[in-house]
């Protein structure tokens, strides 16, 4: 009863995420990851908290593909051709040297995959679960945060903060683990 309801709570989180990309709304997008929150207490309950974190982790990146690919299904054309030309936006094109675009590079490369690997080995290797659980989650979470950290160091265009980020974050990490 739990675990369905839990997978009902991500559904309806995932239906109110789409709204609130259409509406550009803050407190919708809040109840969104309220309801995601919601599902995973709902499954800890049904499953036991060990098992019922791990599974509710894994269902909500299947509701996220159901975010990502909802529209693809239900579009009457399927394509660039599907967005009138009088309304596409092209992106402009980012200024900077080939030096800045190495720096970006690197940070959304190698930094952040340090960083990435530092938090997922606080998550695998601090007793807060199993050792299964937390291999688990520890193992999953390191793609996760690098697509996180590599999504911002695109997005960012403050350079100095886009090579600070990880490397703070990576002494942060590695410091907490060493001193735990």
């Amino acid at each position: 009863m739990f675990v369905s309801g839990g997978i009902i709570a991500q559904l309806a989180g995932v239906a109110i995420l789409r709204e609130a990309q259409k509406r550009q709304n803050f407190g919708i997008w809040l109840s969104s990851l309220l309801l995601f929150a919601a599902s995973v207490w709902l499954m800890g309950q049904g499953l036991g908290w060990e098992l019922g974190i791990t599974w509710a982790l894994t269902t909500i990146s299947v509701a996220a593909y159901i975010l990502i690919l909802h529209p693809f299904f239900r579009a009457q054309a399927i394509g660039h051709d599907r967005v009138p030309r009088s309304t596409r936006r092209m992106p402009t094109p980012p200024s900077g040297s080939k030096w800045r675009l190495t720096a970006k590079l690197i940070s959304a490369g190698p930094l952040y995959l340090i960083a990435a690997l530092g938090l997922s080995l606080l998550i695998a290797t601090k007793p807060w679960a199993t050792e299964l659980t937390r291999l688990f989650i520890g193992g999953l979470s390191t793609p996760l945060f690098w697509s996180i950290g590599a999504l911002h160091a695109t997005v960012d265009l403050n350079l100095w903060r886009v090579m600070l980020v990880p490397i703070v974050v990576s002494i942060i990490t590695f410091g907490v683990f060493f001193l735990l």
